[in-house]
């Protein structure tokens, strides 16, 4: 048979066997979510092992993996025992163990394989004890081993395995060596274990050594020159990794912006004996700064679909240059800031005479997405929609999307572009149109308009900003109550500009546990714009959360809002669609959305045109994503300018449930009101997703 027919029947057998379904594997005794996750892990892992058909090694690699999560999860007493089909049809059944001491048979071929799984006793950490530690308290030691200290202790947190013990042993050293212990030791003294109830508990032997102190920074410059005047001196700084980082990163900084890309720094410590319970150290920093480098060439790859001068002007750097890494960083995150790339890479080329070139590489994404979406609030209830996303519109990293959305109390669409670096500058811009139609509680809301607006970035601090934009709006109210009609415009076009400031210094604005915002708007409406209304609404939004204790979060928001008619005309009417009607699962809790309004005397609602709301809560960590709050919400309301601030006055206390995930918190909470009027309800269940405030 000739060599290229030999070639094709072997090609042909190979695509056979690659049609072929693989061998099925099953796993039992864990559960029926664990048991499908196990099996799903061992098809993932086994990876070009699976085939028709497994051998004996494919098996032993997949009980092993088995093995290995089952001990991760606390049980390394595990028994499996392999439940096997051979191509021929023959029942084998053979027992694991976690050495593998006993090999399957060879050769073996099997067309399905079942793990059934005895998980034996759950091995908790119980008691663990600590001989030789001073420098950090048992309790934050405990920690890890066990996890942080919460008002619920979950098995999960105390499980017991080798690998997990090693981390921790590990972590707790590092901790030691990080506060100037550099000669820390931590070891395992005494293990006891029940393999009948899961027990364990051990103790843990520290030598912590004496503490370094830095004493003196010398330097040490291979060209010879000027040491750089950037660094305070040691003054008895912990000999620890943060004090190394923190230098190296300041001088590497330093000869960054002189143009020495190349520049190594090497810090070398002589630590002198004992003195006074302590060891003095100098520290010598070798520095060989290397060439000094400017930027020749820049080029862009990658970019299909972006227009290359848009691109040269959001990195901000030219040829010529001294080549500094941190600005060409910064132009990376420029770049990644436009939202049109999955991936941007810097790449160096080296040229002639001490040159770089410097090549962004970069990879465009999706141009198109659709998004689906999906909530339930305790007023709207369900809603869904749809978001159609189109990316880098023109080529100009603009984006245009369409949000469509259904709830059971209205509907909503809106239709926004938006223009990343106007101009060229930092000033990003947007352009939206929307319309809004929902049924309040004292009237049918109906809003339709656009709007236009620049976002301009205040210094360098995150979360410093501030907004400016122009707004037309029809403003349609039907259904209203008798008490709104009688004062209140029911059709009104509004005209505004808006400047809204905005600072934020949270450490998380899906789940804050410290630091504060602070957000304040203006909008003036005006005939002289566009409209045929005169109003000023000023509102300020602050909130600061801080911790008390371990584990334990206070938080609390501040809202003040007022209108107020200059300008407007004798006996002209004020839209109802501006008013406030506050209440609500980010308003005061004990009431729905908008059930806090004032009402009139025969128990209609009224907007306000002044109110103030205090928020108060505390939040106590149960597990490491459930909390519970206890909070009380106070709001102050005026029908009338005239009753300003406030006349009416309403207060809620209540208790809630938070479990924490990527989006925010998933929340369930009860406000009971504690002096109702008439027709006010009792309290509210409220159900949402975000935090409040």
């Amino acid at each position: 048979m000739r060599t290229g027919s030999r070639l094709l029947l072997v090609g042909l057998a190979l695509a056979c066997a690659a049609l072929l379904p693989a061998a099925e594997i099953r796993v039992s005794g864990l559960g029926p979510l664990e048991n499908l996750r196990a099996r799903n892990n061992l098809q993932l892992l086994l990876g070009e092992q699976r085939r028709a058909a497994l051998d004996a090694s494919a098996i032993e690699d997949a009980a092993l993996i088995l093995f290995s999560q089952l001990t991760d999860e606390g049980h390394p007493a595990a028994r499996i025992t392999a439940l096997i089909t051979t191509t021929e049809g023959a029942q084998i059944e053979h027992g694991f163990d976690a050495r593998l001491e006993h090999p399957l048979p060879r050769p073996l071929a099997a067309a399905a394989l079942r793990f059934s799984v005895e998980r034996g006793p759950r091995f908790l950490l119980r008691d663990i004890a600590f001989t030789g530690l001073q420098a950090v308290p048992p309790e934050a030691a405990r920690e890890f081993f066990v996890g942080d200290t919460m008002l619920v202790t979950l098995a999960s947190s105390r499980i017991y395995s080798p690998g997990r013990l090693n981390r921790a042993l590990g972590n707790l050293q590092a901790e030691l060596r990080q506060r100037g212990y550099a000669e820390a030791t931590v070891t395992l003294g005494h293990l006891a274990t029940d393999g009948a109830t899961g027990r364990v508990d051990l103790s843990v032997v520290v030598q912590e050594g004496l503490p370094w102190r830095v004493a003196a920074l010398h330097y040490e410059i291979a060209d010879g020159s000027a040491p750089p005047d950037v660094l305070d001196p040691p003054d008895g700084a912990p000999w620890s990794s943060p004090w190394r980082q923190d230098v190296r990163t300041t001088l590497r900084r330093w000869y960054y912006q002189q143009g020495y890309p190349e520049v190594q720094i090497r810090l070398v410590p002589d630590a002198a004996p004992e003195a006074a319970g302590e060891r003095r150290v100098t520290v010598t920093a070798h520095i060989a700064p290397g060439p000094q480098v400017r930027i020749g060439a820049i080029n862009f790859t990658g970019n299909r679909h972006t227009h290359e001068p848009l691109l040269r002007r959001t990195v901000r750097i030219g040829p010529g240059e001294l080549l500094n890494p941190i600005r060409v960083d910064f132009a990376q995150t420029r770049l990644a800031r436009l939202g049109v790339f999955d991936r941007i890479e810097a790449v160096y080329t080296p040229g002639p005479d001490d040159t770089r070139d410097l090549d962004f590489v970069v990879s465009e994404g999706r141009r198109q997405e659709v998004n689906l979406l999906f909530g339930y609030g305790s007023y709207e209830q369900l809603r869904g929609g749809v978001e159609l996303r189109h990316h880098n519109v023109f080529g100009r990293a603009q984006t245009a999307s369409l949000r469509l959305v259904q709830s059971m109390k209205g509907s909503q669409a809106e239709h926004l572009h938006t223009v990343p670096e106007l101009f060229g500058s930092a000033v990003d811009g947007s352009l939206r149109l929307f319309g809004l139609r929902r049924e309040e509680l004292a009237f049918l809301r109906q809003e339709y308009g656009a709007s236009a607006a620049l976002r301009w970035p205040l210094g360098r601090g995150r979360g410093h900003s501030l907004t400016t934009g122009y707004t037309f709006r029809q403003l349609r109210n039907t259904e209203n109550e008798l008490a709104t009609r009688m004062s209140d415009a029911v059709r009104a076009n509004a005209a505004s500009v808006e400047i809204g400031w905005l600072r934020d210094q949270r450490d998380d604005p899906l789940r804050p546990r410290r630091g504060y915002q602070v957000f304040l708007q203006t909008e003036a409406a005006s005939r002289w714009l566009g409209g045929d209304v005169d109003y000023q609404r000023l509102t300020l939004d602050t909130s600061y959360h801080t911790a008390w204790g371990r584990n334990r979060w206070v938080h609390a928001g501040f809202t003040h809002a007022v209108i107020t008619t200059e300008g407007a005309r004798p006996g002209a009417a004020l839209p109802v669609n501006v008013r406030f009607y506050p209440g609500g699962d980010s308003s005061i809790r004990g009431y729905q959305r908008g059930e806090a309004a004032p009402r009139a005397d025969n128990g209609q609602f009224i907007g306000a045109q002044s109110y103030m709301q205090l928020n108060l809560e505390l939040e106590q960590a149960l597990t490491s994503t459930l909390s519970a709050v206890v909070f009380v919400d106070a709001l102050g309301t005026a029908v009338a300018l005239g009753d300003y601030p406030f006349t009416e006055k309403l207060a809620s206390v209540g208790l809630g449930l938070r479990y924490n995930t990527l989006i925010g918190p998933i929340r369930l909470e009860y406000g009971h009101n504690l002096n109702r009027r008439p027709l006010d309800p009792r309290g509210t269940v409220q159900f949402s997703v975000g935090f409040p405030f």
